[in-house]
């Protein structure tokens, strides 16, 4: 079965309106798994993995985010072919305290 990996950093309004819930909630409908997280400088970032037409629908909701989200732009860097997942569930991971 042919999979494909992707990391992808989301700027805009995407902290502090549940964007990470919403990255979680779509990967796992769609059967993608991977991880995503806040960056300190406001950018949600993470990598997702799956079939590419599950990728592809993935990616398109990234641009959307939930309906308090404001997404600005959606970069993907380092897409490539992959042959089995290297992650089992989609996780949204939390930031640590200083």
């Amino acid at each position: 079965m042919a999979y494909r990996t992707v990391d992808f950093r989301v700027k805009g309004k995407v902290q502090g309106v549940f964007f990470r819930v919403f990255a979680r909630d779509t990967a796992q409908q769609l059967g993608v798994v991977g991880w995503v997280k806040n960056e300190p400088g406001g950018d949600v970032i993470g990598t997702a993995q799956g079939k590419e037409d599950a990728l592809e629908k993935f990616k398109e909701a990234l641009h959307r985010g939930p309906p308090d989200a404001n997404v600005s732009s959606v970069e993907f860097t380092n897409e490539a072919p992959l042959e089995r997942l290297q992650f089992q569930d989609f996780e949204k991971v939390r930031n640590r305290a200083p």
